[in-house]
């Protein structure tokens, strides 16, 4: 009997041996599954951001290329703007300053501020406001008074 326990003993501890093993096995590759899986979204993340980076490289190529079709196309209309100028013989500063090459769009060294006498004395003083009010509302603008019934047509 003694060896027929021995003898079982050691065929449970194979069976034993044989399960543990399987069980780790099918442990390991299911982590080894897990990190395969990883490694292939992985490196479809960096593909796509390696196909976003050439995308992108190529809009910005192309939005450069229209930025330079732009400048080409903005210098040509200066050159049309100071042929048409010489050609009419405009003797504005601010005009030839302008187109000559002063195209840095800054506000002028002077500025010219108006001043309120200046603009009254060129343009006069509006229709609807009364003259020496200070720039109040005439009270009777836009009324008019009739004294008398309209006359009808004579024929």
């Amino acid at each position: 009997m003694e060896a027929n326990s021995e003898l079982i003993w050691a065929l449970s501890g194979v069976v034993a041996g044989v399960l543990l093993g399987v069980f780790g096995s099918r442990l390991l590759n299911k982590n080894y599954r897990e990190n395969k899986r990883m490694q292939q979204a992985l490196l479809e993340s960096e593909r796509q951001v390696e196909e976003l980076k050439t995308r992108m490289g190529a809009h910005l190529l192309d939005t450069h290329q229209h930025v330079d079709t732009l400048r080409d196309t903005a210098h040509q209309l200066e050159q049309l703007l100071a042929n048409e100028a010489h050609y009419w013989q405009l003797d504005d500063n601010k005009l030839h300053g302008r187109i000559l090459g002063n195209n840095d769009h800054q506000a002028p060294s002077e500025p010219h501020y108006r001043n309120d006498n200046e603009n009254t004395s060129t343009t006069g003083v509006p229709r609807d406001y009364a003259d020496g009010k200070s720039g109040t509302l005439s009270e009777d603008f836009g009324l008019k008074t009739q004294d008398q019934a309209p006359q009808p047509p004579r024929y």
